[in-house]
């Protein structure tokens, strides 16, 4: 028998699925950090002003797949944050503001740390093994740095369309301009300071705090398990000459992990909103201040959250008083503070709607409460609808330590019969036009823009031949991390004429694609690009050699061409969800949706899960929790179904693990006739 915490279960949960855009083998590792450097002040006499600053970083490829390295105005790129923290009077805090961003747009392939490079023979991808440096000047240079709420640091994603650098910086005459998703900054009203790593210049004076800056590595699709090496940060020293600031490396050398790390005697955890959204890591300390008081405080950094921290929740055992709540953020405005009060058995931060405590950004939160600690956890609500819980639960220290109630989902169930349809594909200039001409010998394809599974039995590509009719192959590529991959789906051949036009390419069997994908055809020599000379926008990838690495096209932007598809169909798992809390002396509901309607289901719950059983004659479908106590239900004709746990009022059942899964009755799907959802842990707490 084995009675699993809550932390052991989304261990588990994190090796059976991942997040929604994950690349396998996509791994990016930060190897180092360096030559922090000063580029310029701005504003009052020192101290009052304001410095600008940068610092170099390099990282290499530990992955099994090429690491996209396309430059903007194109999306998929390695994007990096900085961070700055200054550790004094018993804190650690943020003092540079929420700094722009690097958009890598180059990578150079050559040996480092990750061992020999396997060169792909192009800047806009990272090779296996390959290393590349960005110097400081590089990661100051205004022409990449954009805006950090513009990115998703969980996804990896970011959008050109509409970006600054799309639209320019409003402040200039002449902006925004259109959002074309062509580059149009200018960078004619920068100072020495705009858009750099900026500080105000008091946050460096102060007597006896020890410095530390960081960096933070961000890719499209790449998992979470992969992220261990994408935070590094170390020792800061920082001068004042009269006239200018200067900054180098000190002892305190490289590590890895979240900067929280460099507050001494601070534990740090952290949690993240299981695979639909990112990490939250909390630092605690408490200090006793005698006559049974006790000094909490807490440093929280939101590591790659995407939907951002809206309030920090710390609870409280019974009969606890607190005072001097404290709240610290990264800017010197104390309109958008947090307000905090203690509500019944919680002290609760709350952001303002402007100020949630976004990624790459340490908020401080403190107070003074008569308890002696105990262990616990904090909660931290999102700010922000998205995928994901409404909260993320970290371990803590908090007063008189307290066990708070979660539910959390393990596993994986089967699919029933409920079909949903499939997905489509979109043509792109489906009436032709005019070719632009353009004439080589490489393999081009197109992005065809899909959603959801559809089954491909043949496309059509405006184009045509100025060297007689010819037969070439012609092929489908599925999407990775944003371009088409290496390796086709599948291939065939088309024959095209001398006159512009459409040519088939037909499948001998049609090939399942989900998603966007990408159609093409290998150019003989002389061959015609199918790029139009006005018409919609697409996007076109080229390789020299049919064992190359696709690039993007600047030339293939307006192709134009038909795809012909079935939609298929899929069948939906039954999912347990839960509507309530595991708290002592409530009521909660273990959920269950997306199941065959009005038909008999079984809530089985146990103290004990096991490991995934099969099922005899339900193939794919596993038993995840011992058949201990059996609950019969009915679904709704919509498939959904709730069995409501009464949890009794004992102190004594505190951390107690209850486990469930449905099993519901689908008799066409297997010979057994049952499928089975995902399983649900409950943590009965307060």
């Amino acid at each position: 028998m084995r009675i699993a915490s809550l932390l052991s279960f989304v261990a588990i949960a994190s090796g059976l699925a991942a997040q929604s855009n994950t690349v396998p083998g996509l791994d990016g590792r930060l190897t180092n950090i360096t030559s922090p450097t000063n580029y310029g002040r701005r504003g009052p006499a020192y101290p009052n002003g304001e410095v600008g600053m940068a610092f170099a970083n390099t990282m290499c490829n530990p992955g099994s797949v090429n690491i996209p390295w396309y430059q903007a105005m194109q999306p998929n790129h390695p994007k990096f944050g900085f961070i700055v923290v200054r550790v004094a009077n018993d804190k650690i805090e943020q003092i540079n503001e929420w700094s722009f961003c690097k958009h890598a747009f180059l990578s150079i392939n050559v040996n480092g740390s990750c061992g020999s490079c396997q060169n792909p023979g192009t800047g806009s991808l990272m090779g296996l093994n390959c290393s590349d440096t960005y110097g400081a000047g590089n990661n100051a240079s205004r022409t990449w740095l954009g805006p950090p709420q513009e990115i998703d640091p969980w996804l990896g994603t970011w959008n050109p369309v509409g970006s600054y650098f799309d639209i320019g910086d409003p402040s200039q005459a002449g902006y925004p301009a259109p959002a074309d998703g062509v580059r149009s900054l200018s960078q004619n009203i920068f100072d020495s300071v705009d858009n750099r790593v900026t500080m105000d210049e008091i946050d460096l004076t102060t007597p006896n705090a020890d410095y530390y800056y960081g960096l933070q590595l961000i890719h499209e699709g790449e998992a979470l398990s992969a992220r261990g090496d994408n935070l590094a940060h170390r020792g800061l020293n920082a001068s004042f000459n009269g006239s200018s600031w200067s900054f180098s490396n000190n002892s305190n050398g490289q590590d890895d992990g979240s900067i929280l790390k460099r507050w001494p005697g601070a534990t740090v955890t952290s949690a993240s909103n299981g695979l639909d959204d990112g990490r939250f890591f909390v630092a605690a300390k408490v200090t006793n201040l005698g006559g049974g008081n006790y000094h909490y405080e807490y440093a929280v950094h939101n590591v790659d959250n995407s939907r951002a921290g809206g309030s920090f929740r710390v609870p409280l055992a019974a009969g606890v008083t607190t005072s001097n709540h404290s709240f610290g953020d990264i800017d010197t405005d104390g309109s958008n503070d947090w307000s905090v009060a203690q509500v019944g058995n919680e002290v609760v931060f709350t952001a303002t709607a402007s100020n949630g405590l976004e990624w790459n950004t340490i908020y401080n939160f403190s107070f003074d409460a008569d308890r002696s600690p105990g262990a616990g956890g904090v909660v931290l609500d999102e700010h922000r609808p998205g995928a994901g819980g409404p909260s993320v639960t970290v371990s803590a220290e908090v007063p008189g330590g307290v066990i708070l109630a979660a539910f959390d989902t393990f596993g994986a169930g089967c699919e029933g019969s409920v079909g949903i349809p499939g997905g489509s594909a979109a043509d792109l200039n489906a009436s032709g036009g005019t070719l632009s001409g353009n004439t080589n010998q490489y393999e081009y394809c197109y992005r065809v823009i899909g959603t959801g599974p559809v089954e491909l039995t043949s496309f059509e590509i405006f184009t045509q031949s100025n060297s007689g009719t010819i037969t070439r192959p012609a092929h489908v590529y599925a999407d990775v991390g944003g371009g088409p991959s290496n390796t086709p789906l599948a291939s065939t051949t088309i024959t095209v004429g001398g006159s512009a036009g459409f040519y088939t390419a037909t499948l001998s069997s049609p090939v399942v694609v989900s998603g966007n994908f990408y159609i093409g055809y290998e150019n003989s020599p002389g061959g015609v690009i199918s790029t139009l000379t006005s018409g919609a926008s697409g996007t076109g990838f080229y390789r020299t050699a049919v064992t190359g690495n696709f690039q993007q096209s600047g030339i293939a932007n307006r192709p134009s061409y038909r795809v012909h598809w079935n939609p298929v169909t899929t069948y939906l798992t039954p999912a347990m969800g839960v509507s309530g809390l595991p708290q002592l002396g409530t009521t909660y509901n273990p959920t269950l949706s997306d199941a065959l309607g009005t038909t008999f289901a079984i809530l089985i719950s146990s103290l004990n899960n096991v490991s995934a059983t099969p099922l005899p004659g339900a193939p794919g479908c596993d038993l995840l929790v011992d058949t201990t106590v059996l609950d019969l239900a009915i679904t709704t004709a919509g498939g959904t179904a709730s069995s409501p746990m009464t949890v009794p009022n004992s102190a004594a059942l505190e951390g107690l693990n209850v486990n469930h899964q449905w099993a519901v009755w689908d008799p066409t799907v297997n010979t057994l006739g049952l499928v089975v959802s995902n399983g649900g842990i409950a943590t009965i707490g307060n």
